[in-house]
């Protein structure tokens, strides 16, 4: 499918020193903001530098952030155990051209990560070609260019199609423990929540077991 948008310069990975301080022109612009936990500060690094195609503005042995205006983001990473699963299903980043996918593509595959890739593929009611990426810690990653709207969600006929590529990214070993952590170390869920009649919070809070698995163990 013909895509007719101009692609915007891809940033690159550079070696100049890390300034350790935020730009100062980034509060200009709104930006979303993530952290994630990592269990190697190094190795997500040079994942994250790749991805995202620059080096981060601040890197401490106990944190490292990354500040970007296209997409406005604000990525930051703190060394802690990160739990396998959990609530969060993946991170995205869309594209504006197959030039800027295949950039990416390189990079990552330059620092080892695993890939997954599909080309006009029907996803989320929408014709898209896309990359499946996990990190170290296997959060993943979807990098996809949006081609057009679609009637269906995806590929309801053809599975194999649709879910062969995350499958390539987590590898069998990830997509095990993830189906493991998500089935067997649920978190505490919110039952009802309201305002009381003087405006105190009455949220109910039903605790779960309050493990978590953590690359082959459980955190509590």
């Amino acid at each position: 499918m013909d895509h007719m948008e101009t692609a915007a310069p891809v940033q690159q990975p550079t070696t100049e020193p890390i300034p350790n301080r935020t730009p100062p022109e980034a509060n200009q612009l709104m930006k979303f903001h993530a952290c994630l936990n990592v269990s190697d500060l190094g190795r997500s690094l040079e994942f994250y530098s790749a991805l995202l195609g620059c080096a981060p503005v601040k890197a401490y042995e106990d944190y490292a952030k990354f500040e970007i205006d296209v997409p406005p983001l604000i990525l930051s990473l703190k060394p802690k155990r990160a739990c396998v699963g959990g609530p969060l299903n993946h991170l995205g980043l869309r594209v504006t051209s197959p030039e800027q996918l295949n950039a990416i593509y390189e990079r990552m595959k330059a620092v080892g990560a695993r890939i997954g890739r599909q080309d006009d593929v029907a996803c989320c009611y929408a014709w898209q070609t896309k990359l499946w990426i996990t990190d170290p810690d296997e959060t993943l990653w979807e990098v996809y260019q949006f081609h057009d709207d679609a009637p269906d969600w995806g590929e309801k006929q053809n599975l194999v199609k649709l879910w062969k590529a995350p499958l390539q990214a987590f590898g069998i070993k990830g997509v095990v423990k993830r189906l493991w952590a998500n089935k067997f170390f649920k978190r505490g869920a919110v039952e009802h929540s309201e305002m009381g009649p003087q405006g105190e919070n009455t949220t109910e809070f039903i605790p779960g077991n309050g493990t978590c698995q953590v690359r082959g163990e459980e955190q509590r």
